[in-house]
């Protein structure tokens, strides 16, 4: 079993203390030179002394130490990561950060991400400002990773928070729950308290701008009695696996503002947490609330299969869309090594896949991409024994469920035929 360690607390102590320092000169020295504002918190922007004892972590991206205590950076380029002064929630500067679909990928994945420690305690706190540019953050149809609280095991982390089709999402042990619209070009104050449990006294309370749109009791990790799982340890920026490897989306480019970064213990309370704006600095007025749901916020009735994409496994890319009745050539289009990608109307939990006839397979996809043969984190889509497939005329069944390996609802299938020919 992962045994917990003190980082978190030294951490504390040292952000403590340099909050404090950093107070007591911005009160005592007159600033002279411009470069030595640098080294200062802005007053407006400053954590409250008197709070400091309920937070675990915390960085306003003033400080010359901006995202470096406690935490590692995983970005491959010099332009993931990095502190800007516009726009900005509160103080001078606020941090950016930018994936390019065509980035090298780091830790496994194509991700600009801060990580974290092991939390130390199970009720805990989050909060952060941030602004989404619409012009460098466009509607994709498939989803990245705003936040990811990770328990090792080599699965899907069982809580993350997510942005798909414009549309803010938490995935929680599979289930998807909508939180309505992914405003863009205005700040967003994002206040989040989970107790982490594998049990019904698990807990996620979760406020945008002021207004709660998420009170979720239940199973939020995976149990602590497995020895392959440990405390939870929280990720956050922009991590999108649907660029693995060489795969690409409707979109190239990611840009987020985060500010305001803050993690608090469990004697955090919404006040020590909520993100603080300069006067002048406009905060989103949007409500958009969501009912607390008591389940996931997946309809089956709207889930539906799109499209099914042919994949070429050796380059990893999309081919073509294979409509009904579809004859492909192989030789035409240079294939051998061949997968079969599903798409949905909207975030499914899982999609169960049925092939019939020179060749038969089921399979059950529970992470996007949904494919016939499976692929990997890293974006590698597997070919299983079409390599290359038997020619003939093929049927092949596709239904979304609401939970993960062809449990919960199932929503809408949809059956195509098609026809491999050299």
């Amino acid at each position: 079993m992962y045994k917990s360690h003190n980082s978190f607390r030294f951490n504390r102590r040292l952000l403590a203390t340099s909050l404090i320092v950093a107070l007591l000169v911005s009160c005592k020295k007159e600033i002279t030179d411009p470069a030595d504002d640098a080294m200062l918190v802005n007053s407006k922007s400053t954590a409250r002394i008197s709070s400091l004892q309920s937070l675990d972590w915390a960085d306003n991206i003033e400080l010359l130490t901006w995202l470096s205590i406690g935490v590692s950076r995983q970005t491959s380029t010099s332009y993931g990561i990095t502190a800007v002064t516009d726009p900005v929630f509160q103080g001078s500067r606020c941090a950016r950060f930018e994936l390019r679909s065509g980035d090298r990928e780091t830790n496994g994945g194509t991700r600009a991400e801060l990580s974290f420690p092991p939390i130390t305690g199970l009720n805990r706190w989050y909060s952060y400002a941030l602004y989404a540019p619409s012009a460098q953050y466009k509607y994709d149809e498939d989803d990245e990773v705003l936040s990811q609280w990770h328990q090792g095991g080599g699965e899907t982390p069982a809580l993350c928070l997510r942005v798909r089709k414009d549309r803010l999402y938490i995935r929680i042990l599979g289930s998807w729950v909508d939180l309505g619209v992914f405003e863009k070009d205005k700040w967003q104050a994002y206040v989040m308290h989970v107790k982490h449990s594998s049990g019904s006294d698990g807990l996620i309370e979760f406020w945008r701008n002021g207004v709660k749109i998420l009170n979720r009791s239940g199973p939020n990790m995976y149990s602590l009695k497995d020895d392959d799982f440990h405390y939870p340890y929280l990720k956050m920026g922009i991590y999108k696996s649907d660029w693995n490897g060489s795969s690409t989306t409707e979109t190239s480019l990611r840009v987020l503002y985060y500010d305001d970064i803050k993690i608090g213990n469990e004697w955090a309370t919404y006040e020590d947490m909520a993100p603080k704006p300069n006067y002048n600095t406009p905060v989103s007025s949007t409500t958009d609330p969501v009912s607390a749901p008591t389940s996931p916020a997946i309809s089956a009735s709207t889930m539906s299969i799109t499209d099914f994409r042919l994949v070429n496994s050796d380059t990893e890319k999309e081919v073509m869309s294979i409509a009904n009745g579809q004859t492909i050539s192989l030789s035409a289009l240079g294939l051998t090594k061949v997968n079969i990608r599903v798409t949905t109307t909207t975030p499914s939990a899982s999609v169960k896949m049925e092939l019939s006839g020179e060749q038969s397979r089921k399979y059950t996809d529970s992470e996007s991409p949904y494919a016939l043969h499976g692929d990997d984190d890293d974006g590698n889509y597997y070919y299983g024994n079409w390599n290359p497939p038997a020619l003939g005329t093929y049927t092949l069944k596709a239904t979304p469920y609401t939970e993960d390996d062809a449990k919960g609802t199932a929503g809408n299938s949809k059956t195509i035929t098609f026809t491999f020919v050299k």
